[in-house]
């Protein structure tokens, strides 16, 4: 998991939106291999987190096999094992969260 750390530090989209941290779980002291990787990502604001999962599932298709990746928020567990538009959606809906709307320009008539 040391390279989905690396491939999220190197994303623009979360470049100062994102604070990743790897812990290896239920390995023994002194054991090689086997440990379970955790990446910790916590983001400064709610739409980030599209751009997250949009990373993931990025680096899940530049694997060699496509890793299956578990994710947590706020109790609610979710697997991200495809990498379209729709999984990204799908987990987006899971969360309670929704695609981030571009923020309306003067030009859009909005206030006339």
């Amino acid at each position: 998991m040391s390279s989905l750390r690396r491939w999220l530090l190197a994303e623009p989209d979360l470049r100062g939106q994102a604070l990743v941290s790897v812990r290896i779980e239920g390995q023994q002291q002194g054991a090689m291999g086997s440990g379970l990787d955790v990446v910790n990502v916590v983001l400064s604001n709610s739409i980030a987190l599209g751009s997250l999962l949009v990373a993931v599932a990025t680096w899940r298709r530049s694997r060699p096999r496509a890793p299956q990746v578990t994710m947590e928020r706020d109790g609610v567990v979710v697997t991200l094992d495809g990498d379209s538009p729709e999984a990204v959606q799908r987990i987006l809906r899971e969360w309670g969260g929704s695609t981030p709307q571009p923020e309306p320009s003067l030009d859009d008539g909005i206030g006339e």
